[in-house]
């Protein structure tokens, strides 16, 4: 166990793979609100609608896919590459028509446009992510190692993150003559999304290739009929009876909640909080990112130190007191002047922390999942990494929702009008989503910090785990 299982380029290239997540993540999470709430002027009830719509058919889609991968048979592509391949062009598509409705649209037809191709990225997307995901817990069984192969995904996954922020603000979404702001500009939006489908296509090809030695790994070793596809359900049932699952499924939820709703305001914020310009946005934007390699190495070496659990404990508080600090400031009148270089500073100094604690906890999170796949194998007698994967990836979309929820919340509070001028917001506006944005922080990663506190996987045990299975596994590999 204490061996690598897997290669540089085999880690580097399934970080790659993370492009095509990262393309549709970015653009739901920070300017899907902003373009159809702000820019095309549909009421935040109808984006929040179509989310839930959406999420209606993730639960069905999500389990069932963990099912159909788990159970696939190819000898040439494994349990999981074969579906990374094949999903790729039509989430990107999708993704691209999404942010080009035609001209002329009215609120109605604009909702079913959104919906359908939402719905249809959402779909084709889930056929990407379940067996993505569920290939970490495949190429390794290494405690340790697990964390580094979480950890290069989450580096690329930052990487492929800030693309998008340089192509949006300073290719697509400029600061142009005639606008208070680059955001405001509709024709850019379109262009972008085609760009960045693009990139991501390439990049789940990449990912393809680099990891293909690694096929043999996804393979279970008795090859007998798996269960069929309409049992999800029922075994995602059973994954809910382990403790283990429940926590940190709770835990990972809460804070991808908050990551959410930090993601739909943090434009909102930029432009009427702080009066950011569109390079300060990047710059903003850009130095979190630089503290992504240290947090990634740093939640390792804590990890190793001190357990993944009270790691994610730690780290928690981090994001959640750092990402607070500038709304503090503002509301007894400390932060430098609006758009000012020292605000700036301010603002990406403490938004570095925070992300730096949010990405270790993540790391940690999708590590101590692989973790519970292995307790989960060993009681039931089935390697269902793709299953639980396509559940903690549900839960990762319910919390988005939630997100979504507590940001329309917060911009329902600041009644801001259609396609709003920075100039057009007033004080009390600003201090009503900074005094909001303080609350779901604060009480967020108070409750994740709690979950995380009630899981008990420790390294000892899973360990010991690993030697049980290598004992079982001529009897339960499946």
């Amino acid at each position: 166990m204490g061996k690598n299982q897997t290669s540089v380029t085999n880690r580097i290239s399934y970080g790659v793979g993370h492009g095509l997540i990262s393309a549709k993540n970015m653009l739901f999470h920070f300017f899907f609100l902003f373009y159809f709430a702000n820019v095309l002027g549909l009421p935040e009830w109808q984006v929040m609608a179509a989310t839930f719509l959406a999420l209606m058919i993730d639960a069905f889609s999500d389990p069932v896919m963990g099912q159909i991968s788990d159970n696939t048979r190819s000898k040439r592509w494994g349990r999981r590459h074969g579906w990374i391949l094949m999903s790729s062009i039509p989430t990107a598509i999708a993704l691209t028509l999404l942010f080009s409705p035609p001209d002329g649209m009215s609120n109605t037809m604009l909702f079913f446009w959104m919906a359908t191709f939402m719905i249809a990225t959402r779909v084709f997307i889930t056929g990407y992510t379940v067996p993505y995901f569920a290939l970490a817990a495949d190429m390794s069984n290494n405690y340790d190692e697990r964390t580094s192969i979480v950890g290069t995904r989450t580096i690329f996954e930052n990487i492929f993150n800030l693309l998008v922020f340089i192509l949006g603000f300073m290719i697509f979404l400029p600061d142009r003559e005639g606008l208070e702001d680059g955001m405001l500009y509709e024709p850019g939006y379109a262009p972008m999304a085609m760009t960045l489908g693009g990139i991501a296509i390439v990049a789940a090809l990449l990912m393809t290739l680099g990891t293909r030695n690694q096929i043999a790994a996804t393979q279970p070793r008795n090859w007998e009929p798996g269960l069929p596809w309409h049992h999800a359900f029922r075994e995602i049932a059973k994954a809910f009876q382990f403790p283990e699952f429940r926590t940190l499924t709770l835990g990972f939820s809460v804070l991808v909640t908050l990551y959410s709703a930090i993601s739909q305001l943090t434009l909102f914020v930029g432009v009427y909080v702080w009066h950011f310009d569109q390079v300060q946005k990047l710059i903003a934007s850009l130095v979190p990112f630089l503290v992504i390699v240290p947090a990634a190495v740093f939640a390792g070496w804590l990890s190793r130190r001190r357990d993944k659990r009270l790691a994610a404990m730690w780290l928690t508080w981090t994001f959640g007191l750092a990402f607070s600090l500038p709304f503090a400031l503002y509301l007894f009148g400390l932060t430098p002047p609006a758009g000012s270089t020292a605000l700036l500073v301010l603002v990406a100094v403490s938004s570095g922390f925070g992300y730096a604690g949010m990405v270790g906890s993540l790391i940690l999170s999708y590590s101590m999942m692989a973790d519970v796949s292995d307790l989960v194998t060993l009681e039931t007698g089935r390697k269902r990494e793709a299953l639980l994967f396509a559940a903690f990836t549900f839960a990762n979309k319910l919390a988005f929702a939630a997100g979504l929820v507590l940001a329309t919340i917060g911009l329902t509070l600041i009644d801001l009008p259609e396609a709003a001028l920075p100039s057009e917001v007033g004080i009390e506006a600003t201090r009503t989503l900074a005094i909001y944005s303080i609350a779901i922080n604060l009480g967020l990663a108070a409750l994740a910090w709690s979950a995380y506190r009630r899981y008990s996987m420790t390294r000892a045990r899973q360990v010991a785990l690993q030697e049980q299975l290598r004992e079982a596994r001529p009897e339960s590999d499946d």
